[in-house]
């Protein structure tokens, strides 16, 4: 059975499922350069089939997911369509799906046409309004788990139909051709993306990104809870609370730049001390409405806006300059103040998750977390530090790049019912699922290079890059296939030696960052405790915060002593043997790692990006697999 998801919003990508194995995720802006491009590309499907040795006749189902408020769109509408179709629900099983949904995704639809709203010439509106069970929508929100009798829990883990309202069936017409397709709302394909890539049998998914932020429905979008079993899948409630929102305005307000913001509201926070935080916010944002919402002076019912209004009132008091720096007095604090809101809002999630597994007697310590709030490492690492769930994972494309493999799973596993075959290894990184390059292919470009860079072939890669290192050289490493997701995780990766804490400053000047941005070390996994506490075993991804140990890595310990570690296990191929000679030259098991791609553009796809890299920066040196290349002296 062979798949393709699509991700035709906001980060838009392809992914390839064969038989419930991803062969293949390519994200578009790597190849357009244009960060989270938005509008899926005809060629990038070709691409990443041609790439797997498949062609477009051997798809049996497609898997579309878009970004809530986006529509689904291609790059050439002559070429690449998409309807909605209860023809493929008869043809797949009409019980897979709700009709009253569907219906309503055609009523929309038909009303957004009849607008003439268009963009590049075909637009299918995204329903994105699944019917909910009504427990999940009244005035008590996520409070009314403590009432519920047991019977009407118990209903919601076990009532076959509740995951039907969350897809709609749908056709897609490619190149002339048209097949069926299983459209996949948002946060359920951040939940399969998660569970589906985990090694749980079973497991709580909690789905979270910034969502709606307007009252619409009498839903906030923001979060759902699911509920993982075998190659089951379901919703069982919604957590809205404005966490992503809040983080995301915040981030806005300080002019941080675009969708990257959110990450360096993260660093930033560190710096500063959560004076505007208040408790009266923690709580899902119906039964808080008084506070949240203000109709007399916001029309349009934003959320999060009654918290910006007491953010506002008491930096006046304060006398904060409020147009000044985002790294100035009140960048800081705003920044800490959103942190610690978003993670005591989570925790108010997880809390409230506990409590409804329990009392549905199906509490254990497995979750998964998904969407672009799971980005968010200091709230990860509390979760495992300070809640029952002591065993969390989160995929390395939990962002809205990796909905295209969630759909696909979700449509492979829970809606054509095949069951999971084996499990991923937790301890090691599912990331390298992106495009590699033949031999062919490097040699070719090495030859390119040769006539403006000094280029050494066939180097010892692990000894001369760990050399290099040593010896204080910023080292670029193009290696592999491309990684998936957000996190250079030592495939497209620019390296530095971690106990020089200069270089801190000298790699964020190298890649025209704002100075007071961290760095991550990545480390031999069985050395973890030796140089980091707190947190999980296990951080494969990047995605937890630790506390640092050693008083030898100041190039990437943040200024609150914490530090965003990568975990790097045996067998993980160049990136750990790097890691390995580095720790016999100098003793120190770990690097500095941080992604490969200069300000504002994507991680490098291909040989040619990264010796233009190497060609525009200060970087020292390039390994192109094991080809040295670096600039000619003077």
């Amino acid at each position: 059975m062979l798949i393709v998801g699509l991700q035709c919003g906001h980060d838009a990508s392809v992914a390839v499922v064969m038989n419930g194995q991803v062969l293949v995720h390519l994200e578009q802006e790597r190849v357009t350069r244009i960060r989270h491009d938005e509008v899926i590309a005809v060629d990038l499907i070709h691409q990443a089939l041609e790439y797997c040795g498949l062609t477009a006749a051997d798809v049996d189902l497609f898997a579309l997911c878009t970004t809530q408020r986006f529509g689904y769109q291609s790059d050439d509408s002559t070429r690449l369509r998409f309807a909605y179709a209860w023809e493929t629900a008869e043809a797949l099983g009409a019980d897979k799906f709700r009709r009253t949904v569907f219906d309503r995704a055609i009523e929309i639809s038909r009303t957004i046409e009849n607008r003439n709203i268009r963009e590049n010439g075909h637009y299918l509106y995204n329903s994105e309004w699944p019917d909910m069970a009504d427990v999940w929508t009244t005035r008590h929100g996520m409070l009314l788990i403590d009432e519920l009798k047991e019977s009407i829990i118990n209903d919601i883990f076990t009532t076959p139909s509740l995951a039907t309202g969350h897809v709609l069936p749908m056709t897609v017409t490619l190149d002339g051709k048209d097949y069926p397709a299983v459209g996949v709302m948002h946060q359920l394909s951040h939940a399969a993306a998660a569970f589906y890539q985990s090694s749980f049998e079973t497991a709580a998914v909690f789905a979270q990104d910034v969502g709606n932020p307007v009252r619409s429905r009498n839903k906030y979008t923001g979060g759902m809870l699911f509920y993982g079993e075998g190659h089951r899948l379901i919703p069982i409630w919604t957590a809205p609370v404005a966490a992503g929102l809040i983080y995301n305005r915040c981030a806005e307000l300080l002019e941080l730049g675009g969708a990257g913001g959110p990450g360096k509201l993260m660093g930033l926070s560190a710096y500063g001390e959560p004076v505007f935080f208040d408790s009266r916010f923690i709580g899902d944002v119906e039964p808080l409405a008084d506070l949240y919402l203000n109709p007399q002076r916001d029309p349009d019912f934003t959320y999060a806006y009654g918290w910006f209004d007491v953010v506002d009132q008491k930096a006046r008091q304060l006398d904060y300059a409020l147009d000044g720096p985002a790294f100035g007095p009140f960048g800081k604090d705003l920044a800490a103040s959103a942190q610690k809101t978003f993670e005591s809002l989570v925790l108010f999630v997880v809390e409230r998750l506990r409590v409804l597994l329990t009392r549905a007697g199906r509490m254990g310590p497995n979750l998964c977390l998904s969407g672009g709030c799971a980005l968010n490492c200091p709230t990860n690492s509390r979760i495992v530090e300070e809640t029952a769930f002591s065993s969390v994972f989160v995929p390395p494309s939990c962002d809205d790049g990796g909905l295209s493999i969630g759909a696909s799973l979700y449509a492979y596993h829970h809606v054509l019912g095949h069951e999971r075959r084996e499990t991923n290894d937790p301890t090691r990184s599912i990331a390298a699922l992106g495009r590699g390059h033949t031999a062919k292919a490097i040699a070719q470009a090495v030859s390119q290079a040769a006539s403006e860079f000094e280029v050494e072939t066939d180097v010892d890669l692990a000894e001369r890059a760990a050399a290099d290192l040593a010896s204080d050289n910023v080292v670029a490493l193009f290696q592999g296939r491309a990684e998936s997701g957000p996190r250079a995780l030592g495939h497209r990766s620019l390296l530095a030696d971690p106990r020089r804490t200069e270089n801190w400053a000298r790699v964020n000047g190298l890649k025209s960052r704002e100075l007071w941005r961290p760095f991550a070390p990545a480390c031999l996994s069985e050395k973890l405790r030796d140089h980091f506490d707190g947190g999980p075993p296990h951080s494969p991804h990047m995605l937890f915060n630790y506390r640092v140990r050693s008083q030898t890595l100041g190039a990437v310990t943040h200024v609150d002593g914490s530090a965003r570690v990568q975990t790097v296990q045996p067998a993980s191929g160049a990136f750990r043997d790097i890691i390995e000679a580095f720790d016999r030259q100098t003793g120190t098991p770990v690097v500095m790692n941080t992604s490969l791609n200069g300000p504002g553009e994507p991680i490098v796809e291909t040989p040619e990006h990264a010796l233009n890299f190497l060609r525009r920066t200060e970087t020292d040196v390039l390994y192109l697999e094991n080809n040295r290349i670096r600039k000619r002296s003077a």
